[in-house]
């Protein structure tokens, strides 16, 4: 028999237990957490180490000295008395003009009977030399090996005209077969023309400093020389200049300072002297004047000129990490200590109050630093057009006509949120930067921060 519910039997209340309430709890927790990792990905972070750069360069110079190429009025064979890089005094014997060819066959006859034409001194030095350029020798400056051939060729060829020398003038008819030449001012004197003798600093240009076109001529050669040929150069003046071309980044970089200090060729000898910036075009230079040295670089145009530096210490951080901020420049004169304040700095900004008047109160944003004219200032908390007024005068100035300036800075998280902070790069490399460590609104040593600066919002919670 079918049992018959009656219409006013009334439905248990549904009851739910403790143990659903807990299990939609961490379903719902799961599902966020669910979502939250879809859009999520690991933050890498950086520690701020100290470090040291490097900051000397070596870049390519060229000798300026006053040159002056000498010419003879005879043909024959040459003898020269002075030896290349001496000095020589006025009205002295350079060099004397052999019409007969006694000179060219004593030679000959030297050769010929194989003499011992060096001492055991003379030996040393050549072997000396050899030894020196062999160390210092690179398959990337093979055109070096030239220039050392025609300073041994112009030795050896000294050693046996001095020989050859003391063998003519011992004979009665040596007046009668040489013709003598006089300096006619002191200097030194050397055998070799290049087409740089009438530099000019103000014909400066790339092409000048290619040494793959660079042609180098000696000018004793040991055969017969044609009257009104160049015989012998002289460099009458201690005062001679080196020209440099610089990068864009090097030439700033040695602007910094009214004096430079440099080694030339790596040799030891520091050298602190003073210079001339040079800009052409796109073109950077500097012209350093010197007063002493220059004997020693006669036979050399192309100088390697190292640059030193103070060793630079600071904060290194990857490039990565570095982002950029608008902040506001207000002038300084807008800023005030406040009311019984020493330290703090503010602005006095004009309000209007409930009641529709004009007041002033005072706000202290973010000062990340200033300069003799502007602070920069961060824009976080104040109103776009807030208008600041001058103290103790009426003059006022509007954020809304202010300008900015991007400032560049990290995202430092040692708190657990990106805060942005300011940084002042004083050596950026490829991949790292050093930056100036202490200033206000920067980071430390140790400090942890973001490695993808363009990946994170300021203020956002990383961890």
């Amino acid at each position: 028999m079918a049992t018959i519910r009656r219409k006013d039997q009334k439905r248990s209340p549904l009851k739910i237990s403790f143990g659903f309430i807990l299990f939609t709890i961490i379903l719902i927790y799961m599902i966020i957490r669910i979502a939250m990792s879809v859009n999520d990905h690991d933050m890498s972070i950086f520690q701020v180490e100290e470090s040291s750069y490097d900051t000397d360069f070596t870049a390519t110079g060229i000798a300026i000295r006053d040159e002056k190429l000498e010419y003879t009025n005879s043909s024959g064979y040459v003898c020269y008395y002075i030896r290349d890089g001496e000095k020589v005094s006025k009205s002295s014997n350079v060099y004397s003009i052999d019409e007969t060819g006694s000179m060219s066959d004593a030679i000959d006859d030297i050769q010929t009977e194989n003499k011992n034409l060096l001492t055991e001194k003379e030996f040393d030095d050549i072997s000396s030399q050899i030894r020196l350029f062999k160390s210092g020798f690179s398959e990337s400056s093979f055109s070096d090996v030239y220039d050392f051939k025609y300073s041994m060729d112009n030795k050896v060829l000294e050693l046996y005209e001095e020989l050859v020398l003391e063998q003519l003038t011992s004979n009665a008819t040596f007046d009668s077969t040489f013709k003598a030449y006089k300096s006619a001012a002191s200097g030194i004197v050397t055998y070799y023309q290049d087409g740089y003798e009438d530099f000019d600093v103000s014909k400066l240009s790339p092409d000048l400093f290619d040494k793959t076109t660079y042609s180098k001529q000696t000018l004793k050669t040991g055969d017969v020389i044609a009257s009104g040929s160049p015989v012998y150069k002289i460099i009458d003046s201690e005062k001679w200049k080196i020209a440099v071309k610089l990068t864009k980044e090097e030439f700033k970089k040695v602007s910094d300072s009214e004096y430079i200090t440099f080694t030339i060729n790596d040799y030891g000898k520091k050298i602190t002297a003073e210079y001339e910036p040079v800009e052409k075009g796109e073109d950077y230079y500097i012209v350093i004047a010197l007063e002493k040295y220059m004997a020693q670089y006669i036979n050399e145009r192309f100088l390697d000129i190292n640059f030193i530096f103070s060793e630079t210490k600071g904060l290194k951080i990857p490039n990565s990490s570095i982002v950029e901020k608008d902040v506001y420049i207000v002038p300084v004169e807008y800023l005030t200590s406040g009311s019984g304040s020493a330290n703090e700095q503010f602005f006095n900004q004009r309000i209007l109050t409930e009641t529709g008047e004009v007041s002033v109160k005072q706000i202290s944003p973010v000062i990340y630093f200033t300069d003799e004219r502007f602070c920069y200032v961060d824009p976080s908390g104040i109103d776009s057009d807030a208008v600041f007024i001058k103290n103790d005068t009426n003059e006022t100035f509007s954020l809304t006509t202010a300008a900015t300036y991007k400032m560049k800075g990290v995202f430092c998280v040692t708190q657990g949120i990106a805060q942005f902070k300011r940084i002042s790069v004083m050596v950026e490399g490829d991949d790292y930067s050093i930056i100036e460590p202490g200033i206000s609104y920067g980071i430390s040593a140790y400090d942890r921060i973001v490695l993808m600066g363009n990946e994170v919002k300021e203020n956002q919670v990383i961890y």
